[in-house]
């Protein structure tokens, strides 16, 4: 989808607004174009189009780069955006696409300007050029550095530092041993304590883990926001440090939400930044759509007043299976253990995260900090988990404590992680499923696998399973209907572009003058 307005053009590759059949949840690509200037907001996976083509023993090629990426439209067809060793193998790649009919050439790109590392959002920025930077919150550099260190994977997976590909003497491609390129990264929040906590960090931004390797560092460095050109503030989501963005472009400023909501612990910073917002005027508001109920939206307060009667009336274990970086799940949880005496145990992958996020807020608890790490039971330890072995033994809990003294922890697992139960044996207890239902054929697949294990060792379903006592156990990371009417009402732009949505109708039936589809001469963006 393309809208032209007076001097900028703005290209929308994914996370296109639309109905149920046409409209896209996540993958938001969106390019803005004025004068000599080039920004993306966003570049993410588009889970949908991916599961349409791949799942966890079908995947893309290697080998092969870009090719099967673009051969199903999982990134669109631009030339001079990504990395050139991804099509080191074809001589002819770009030459085959430029009759493509979404074909683009780009000579640059100033910036992506990340609103936050959900993979929707951020989940292929390892395929552009590693000179391209990003512009985002500490905290959303972080998270995208942890995981991919983590992670590790193929380029979709590389968010912060590049593993350049070479030709094999097939005319293939494979990884350059010992070689990472960084990515530049640049910090837009200037309060000084995000200063401190960078400075802390730098040493973690500036390494690979274990790695025997050449390293290019990316620069890690504050940007200190041009305030008459370009805007970030912090919004209220599922996953901390979100944010949404403002650029000033030549027919005014353009907004961008990102994905936000008022119903969280942080609901003050979604409302702050619509007032600031407004106070712009801006000529177009680029609005996300995910979960526009008419319902009053489950608030973290109430997930945790209805978890914790559930902890209270069980005397065995409790799992807590929530997004692994859905930290103010993991806070909700960790409060609930205090109030009742038990400890909150995480995997290492969470302890990784928790150690760094806990320098930029204090409030988020680290392990020690009455949480407890489960020592998992297998063969090797990975490069970024063995500092964590070594330096939290205090923290470390064997599963074999847990099966002696179950109703003492609070495990969070996800399904993911469900065969660490094989050393633990429960003999009953509950298990609160506190994440969003299965909306795809796939996920109800993946639940029902679940529901076998825990029919295996007797633990009782609460929350978003089949067959669960339900209730108020999952808080959405998405703003409501009512609140998005707020949102839009209190900043007024002129034109509106909803993505991110499949009620884009919704938009329409509220504001038929700034959606592009109200009378001749109306302010709405022509969209083609």
């Amino acid at each position: 989808m393309v809208v032209d307005l007076d001097g900028l053009k703005i290209s929308v590759f994914g996370g296109v607004g639309g109905d149920e059949r046409t409209g896209e949840i996540g993958g938001n690509k969106i390019l803005l174009e004025f004068d000599d200037r080039a920004y993306f907001l966003d570049f993410g996976t588009s889970f949908a189009q991916n599961g349409k083509y791949f799942d966890e023993f079908l995947s893309p090629r290697a080998a092969v780069g870009l090719k099967d990426f673009l051969a199903v439209g999982l990134l669109p067809p631009i030339e001079g955006l990504y990395r050139d060793d991804l099509t080191l193998h074809d001589k002819d790649f770009w030459a085959r696409h430029r009759s493509h009919p979404k074909y683009r050439r780009l000579e640059h790109v100033d910036a992506v300007l990340l609103s936050h590392a959900h993979q929707d959002h951020n989940g292929c920025l390892g395929f552009l050029k590693a000179d391209i930077p990003v512009y985002t919150g500490l905290m959303t550099a972080l998270i995208g550095k942890a995981m991919q260190d983590i992670g590790g994977g193929g380029p979709e997976a590389q968010y912060c530092y590049v593993a350049p590909k070479e030709l094999t003497k097939d005319g293939l491609l494979k990884g350059v041993t010992g070689h990472r390129i960084g990515r530049p990264h640049f910090i837009a929040e200037s309060d000084e304590p995000i200063r401190r906590a960078k400075t802390e960090l730098e040493p973690f931004f500036r390494s690979v883990p274990g790695a025997r390797t050449t390293y290019a560092p990316a620069a890690f460095d504050h940007c200190d926001l041009d305030p008459d050109k370009l805007r970030f503030f912090r919004v209220d989501h599922s996953i901390p440090g979100s944010g949404a963005w403002a650029i000033n472009t030549p027919i005014g400023w353009v907004c961008y939400t990102g994905d936000l909501r008022l119903h969280g612990h942080s609901g003050w910073r979604t409302r702050q930044m619509v007032e600031q917002m407004a106070a712009l005027k801006p000529a177009l508001l680029i609005a996300e759509g995910t979960n526009l109920s008419d319902k009053e939206p489950t608030t973290e307060p109430d997930v945790k007043a209805a978890s914790l009667e559930v902890v209270r009336r069980e005397p065995g274990l409790v799992v807590a299976d929530f997004s692994a970086r859905n930290i103010e799940r993991l806070r909700t949880f960790h409060e609930i253990a205090q109030e009742v005496g038990r400890r909150l145990v995480v995997t290492t992958k969470d302890a990784y995260l928790l150690e760094r996020m806990h320098v930029i807020d204090p409030a988020i608890p680290a392990p020690g900090d009455g949480v407890g790490i489960l020592r998992a039971q297998r063969s090797s330890v990975m490069a970024w988990e063995a500092p964590i072995l070594e330096g939290q033994t205090a923290a470390m809990v064997d599963s074999a404590a847990i099966r002696k003294r179950p109703g003492d922890y609070i495990l969070c697992l996800s399904y993911w992680d469900i065969t660490n139960l094989i050393d633990i044996e429960p003999d009953g207890g509950t298990y609160i499923y506190s994440s969003s239902e299965a909306r795809t054929e796939e996920q109800r697949v993946d639940q029902e696998r679940l529901g076998a294990w825990l029919d295996l060792w007797g633990l009782k379903r609460v929350g978003g399973l089949p067959g669960a006592e339900t209730g108020p156990f999952h808080a959405s990371g998405h703003i409501h209907a009512a609140g998005m009417q707020w949102v839009i009402d209190t900043i007024q732009p002129a034109s509106l572009l909803p993505v991110h949505t499949q009620r884009r109708q919704w938009f329409v039936d509220r504001w038929p003058d700034r959606t592009g589809t109200g009378p001749t001469g109306s302010p709405g963006p022509k969209v083609r």
